[in-house]
Order: C-alpha cells, then sequence, then structure tokens
C-alpha cells in the first residue's frame, strides 16, 4: 500500500468514518496527491476531527451546507458555523488541527505534501511556494468545478481513471499555488 492510500485511509479514520473513498495520485514525481471523498453524521458530543502535525495542507471542499467549529489547544474553541456547499477550507498541518463538526457532512478533502508544491515549481521553472494562505469558507469556482469533475472518477476503472486523474491533480495544484501560494523574498 503506498503512502498515499495511507493517507486516504487516514482520514477516514480522523474523521470517525468508515465509508471513505480514496483517489491518489503521484502527478511528477515522489510525492503523493490523495484526495479522499468523505461523508457523515456527527451528534453533539461525538469526538472532534483532530489532524495531526504533517508537512502538507489540507483543502476541504464541501458538498453540502456543514457546521463546525475550529479547535485550538491554547485559547477557546471558535463559534458554530456554517460553510456553504461548495466554498472550502484551506488549513496548514504544520501545527495539526481540529475541528467539532455539528450534523451532516459530505466534503472532497484534499491532502497537498508541501513536497508536491516543490516538485510543481522545480518543474514549472517558478519559484518555489513556501506557505499557503488559510482560508475558511471560500468561494473558489475553480475548486468547485475540479471537485465535480472528480466525483466520476471514484466510479472508473483503474486504468482510465489514472489517466484522467494525473491532468486534474497538476491543474487542481497548480491553481492552488497560483491563488494561496505565499513565496518569501529571496535575496
Amino acid at each position: 500500500m503506498s503512502d498515499g492510500f495511507a493517507t486516504g485511509d487516514r482520514m477516514a479514520e480522523y474523521f470517525g468514518t468508515d465509508n471513505a473513498r480514496s483517489l491518489v495520485i503521484r502527478p511528477l514525481r515522489r510525492a503523493e496527491l490523495a484526495i479522499t471523498h468523505l461523508w457523515g453524521h456527527y451528534d453533539e458530543g461525538d469526538r472532534p476531527v483532530s489532524l495531526p502535525p504533517d508537512d502538507a495542507f489540507l483543502v476541504v471542499l464541501y458538498l453540502i451546507d456543514v457546521e463546525h467549529q475550529d479547535i485550538w489547544p491554547d485559547r477557546p474553541p471558535a463559534a458554530l458555523k456554517t460553510y456553504p456547499k461548495g466554498s472550502i477550507c484551506l488549513i496548514s498541518l504544520r501545527q495539526g488541527a481540529a475541528i467539532a463538526i455539528r450534523g451532516r457532512f459530505e466534503a472532497l478533502v484534499f491532502h497537498i505534501p508541501a513536497a508536491h508544491l516543490a516538485e510543481l515549481a522545480d518543474e514549472a521553472g517558478e519559484p518555489r511556494v513556501d506557505d499557503l494562505m488559510v482560508c475558511r469558507g471560500a468561494e473558489d469556482r475553480t475548486i468547485r468545478n475540479i471537485g465535480a469533475a472528480l466525483m466520476p472518477l471514484f466510479d472508473m476503472a483503474d486504468d482510465v481513471r489514472d489517466r484522467l486523474l494525473i491532468h486534474v491533480a497538476l491543474a487542481f495544484n497548480a491553481h492552488i499555488a497560483h491563488r494561496y501560494g505565499r513565496t518569501l523574498n529571496r535575496h
């Protein structure tokens, strides 16, 4: 089992569900992009989703309206907020992350290793992205459309799916790097 498949399995475990489906691709060299389709129902009192520190970023594309609140180790939790269908959250996993979800949840979760962003920049001959801008509940039509294009891939034959997925994954990551990427000034 590749690390990407393990990432998809871990996402399901972190979100406390056993019904996840994952797509994993190595678009360039070694870094794998994992896309996991998650769904479930969370009652008040269910354990929070806790993601451990990782040198990666997470993009969550909400497929339905979802209510959740951010949880931090050193301050009170954020207020419960509704994230509308089609919106995204983009977070860094460098310090880990935790949320408490209430009610129905369905999303595509993209696990993007920092190493993949480095490979993408090297391949394009562009400066490396040092960080991504964090956003919560943002509207991003490109990601929403890419998510819609990905959904049928979960049910395709592996050989057909993999030929299409590599191009979709590169487009997704190029968009993320271009729109949300931050590069430190290098002298």
